[in-house]
């Protein structure tokens, strides 16, 4: 990866990258339609010395789909976030969806307005700070937009899902594996508006050793609060197992907890040494209860989240420490 590439993390990162690898957008579409509440739309690629292919995934709140499509399909642009896979087209400012697979039929095009890029300098690059520069990480992740209101209209199985209203969120990941255990969750559904939030902790390979890292973010009307293992702030309490997830990150002078309670869930596939065939769980409709407190303050800021994206895979694997 160059350096242009580094610094833009939403941009395609896998032009020169030796297999097995891989790389998916995850775009998250929090809607007000009583049917199809929340979508969520993962396109990407995934290579091996064996087998390559491009793919779309999609999630709701009952089910899922993967579906494939030649590794030449896949197309993106060299400086700056377009990609598409097949008809299916994806970038900072909206997506194209036309699937036609079996029992799913998408179609319809989603405008991204008002978009919060996570900011990006050369000292860090994106919210893995300077984990970015590392070549040899088994994963990366990179946060493209922490919140943007949507405006269009989705026709999923004949049902209009109508976008009026609703919010979205983009993050991504790229590498040969996903990690053997990890938490994750976020939402932009508080009752204040304009508040996004998301929190990855997982168990990281690094020089032939295991730690627990994490990464997340707050992000208010006015505020946006970073924290990670590279900022030096530290994980205070951590309980999880695969039907909740409660976990305390310190920073200097900032308390922030989090309690992801999942909802319904469907059945993802995830990579594995470039390879799409480790089948994890994931549900968009579950709930995140948020509490930031400081000294000063005590609690300033208390609520709960609703269509929230929460992973816990392996997660009682996962300590301080």
């Amino acid at each position: 990866m160059g350096i242009q590439t580094i610094l833009h993390p939403s941009w395609f990162q896998g032009s020169t990258a030796d297999h097995p690898y891989f790389e998916g957008w995850y775009f998250k579409m929090s809607t007000n339609d009583t049917q199809v509440p929340v979508l969520a739309v993962i396109p990407g690629i995934a290579r091996t010395a064996g087998e390559q292919h491009a793919f779309v995934q999609v999630i709701t709140r009952e089910r899922s789909w993967y579906v494939t499509y030649p590794y030449e399909s896949f197309l993106a642009a060299k400086d700056s976030f377009h990609v598409s896979v097949g008809p299916n087209t994806f970038s900072l400012h909206g997506i194209t969806l036309s699937l036609d697979h079996e029992d799913l039929h998408l179609k319809g095009t989603v405008s991204h307005l008002q978009c919060r890029p996570f900011p990006v300098s050369l000292v860090r690059p994106g919210i893995m700070g300077w984990y970015a520069y590392v070549p040899w990480m088994e994963c990366f992740h990179g946060v493209v937009s922490t919140h943007h209101k949507l405006a269009g209209r989705l026709h999923l199985n004949d049902h209009a899902v109508d976008l009026t209203g609703a919010v979205g969120y983009i993050e991504k990941d790229w590498g040969r594996s996903f990690p053997s255990a990890w938490i994750w969750m976020q939402s932009n559904r508080f009752c204040s508006h304009e508040v996004s939030c998301m929190l990855s902790v997982a168990r990281i390979p690094f020089l032939g050793r295991t730690f627990t890292g994490f990464l997340g973010f707050v992000s208010l009307e006015h505020r946006l609060i970073t924290f990670a293992t590279h900022t030096g702030a530290k994980i205070e309490q951590i309980e999880s197992n695969d039907h909740q997830a409660s976990v305390t990150i310190r920073t200097k002078g900032t308390r922030i907890s989090f309690k992801a309670e999942p909802g319904a869930s469907s059945r993802l596939v995830a990579p594995r040494q470039g390879a799409m065939e480790r089948m994890i769980t994931e549900s968009v409709n579950g709930k995140i209860h948020l509490t930031i407190s400081d000294g000063k303050k005590g609690t300033w800021f208390e609520q709960t989240a609703k269509s929230a994206g929460i992973e816990l895979s392996e997660a009682q694997n996962i300590s301080v420490g």
